[in-house]
Order: structure tokens, then C-alpha cells, then sequence
């Protein structure tokens, strides 16, 4: 399956990026980020209690900062370790896709994204959680038989790191312990604002 039918399948994933996402053709077939849905999707159930205030514990800078960068070889090891060269602006514009050797299509991507209060609009079906004291809004959702988990972390409060996480036949149990590990591995690579 090419990337532009890949998108074409996923398009409630996110239109806004739908045009940025298949612009390139790149080697393999990263997944693309699960359950981002433009402004005109109406969310399917209400999530009243992610709106509270959202807990940013050191704001983090990201000027300066290549997504390609967030997840180093050592971080994507316990996920089977980068197979070729990063992606940039895969699956979204702002983030970097990493083709893993544990399985083909396998992805771990890790870049900048808009506030936190965005992407809880986006993906209704998410879940509050933290990562060391930040807000954090995970979502899972069966891709292809991937297991795709995202995760969007307040880091300031325009922005949020957003990682991505992609296991063909893994649970979201599992897919999602992995991603807290390289969010946590991201979140500690941005210094201080």
C-alpha cells in the first residue's frame, strides 16, 4: 500500500496535514499518527474533565530543535532500533518518522504539535494521563494491524510534544508502555524555556 492510499484510508487521522503527510515519497511505509480529526469533525463523546487546567511541570523550549533528534538509536533500541534514515515531516509536518526493524511498517515518530486543548478536541476517544508532571492526552487505535498509539504532552502552552508509536500485532497496552518510554526519552532532550 503506497503512502498517498496509506492517507488516503486514515484522512479522519488529520486532514489539516493530509496534503504535508503524502507530499513526499519517502523509502517504506511509516503509519501514519492515529486519531487526529480536522476542526470539522465533531468530537463522538464529550471530555469535560481533560479541559481542566492543563499541568505544564517545567516549560520546555523547542526553538532550535530538530524532531529528527527526539528519539536517538539508543532511545528506539527496546522498539527494534532505526532501520534506514529518519523522516522528516512524516506523518505530519513539525514531527519525524523512524522506520523500525522489529517489523515491517513499524514507526516511532516524535515532533511539535499545537496546544494540548487542540488535540484533546481532535481525538475524543483519548485519555488524560502524565509524564513527570505534564499533561498528557494518549490515543490508541488499530491501524492495518498496528497497534498505533499517539501521545500529545504539554510542554508549553502553545505547544506539545506529540510521539507516535506504530507495532503491528502489539496490544495498546503494550504499544502504549513503550511510547511513555520514548516520550519520557523526547520530553528530557527539550531544555528548560
Amino acid at each position: 500500500m503506497t503512502i498517498v492510499r496509506r492517507c488516503a484510508f486514515l484522512l479522519p487521522m488529520l486532514l489539516l496535514f493530509a496534503a504535508t503527510a503524502c507530499a513526499a515519497q519517502v523509502s517504506g511505509e511509516p503509519i501514519p499518527a492515529a486519531g487526529f480529526y480536522d476542526n470539522t469533525t465533531p468530537p463522538t463523546q464529550s471530555r469535560s474533565t481533560a479541559m481542566t487546567q492543563v499541568r505544564i511541570a517545567t516549560p520546555r523550549g523547542t526553538e532550535g530543535i530538530d524532531p529528527c533528534g527526539l528519539l536517538a538509536p539508543v532511545d528506539l533500541a527496546e522498539v527494534g532500533g532505526p532501520v534506514g534514515p529518519p523522516h522528516p515531516d512524516s506523518p505530519i509536518a513539525g514531527t519525524c518518522a523512524h522506520l523500525l526493524a522489529s517489523g515491517t511498517e513499524n514507526t516511532a515518530a516524535a515532533g511539535f504539535y499545537e496546544p494540548y486543548q487542540v488535540v484533546v478536541t481532535r481525538q475524543p476517544r483519548g485519555a488524560a494521563t502524565d509524564i513527570e508532571g505534564h499533561s498528557a492526552w494518549l490515543y490508541c487505535e488499530l491501524v492495518n494491524a498496528h497497534q498505533t498509539c499517539t501521545a500529545a504532552t504539554a510542554i508549553r502552552t502553545d505547544r506539545t510534544l506529540v510521539t507516535m508509536l506504530s507495532v503491528q500485532g502489539a496490544s495498546a497496552a503494550d504499544t502504549s508502555d513503550q511510547l511513555f518510554r520514548l516520550t519520557t526519552a523526547a520530553l528530557h532532550k527539550l531544555p528548560p524555556a
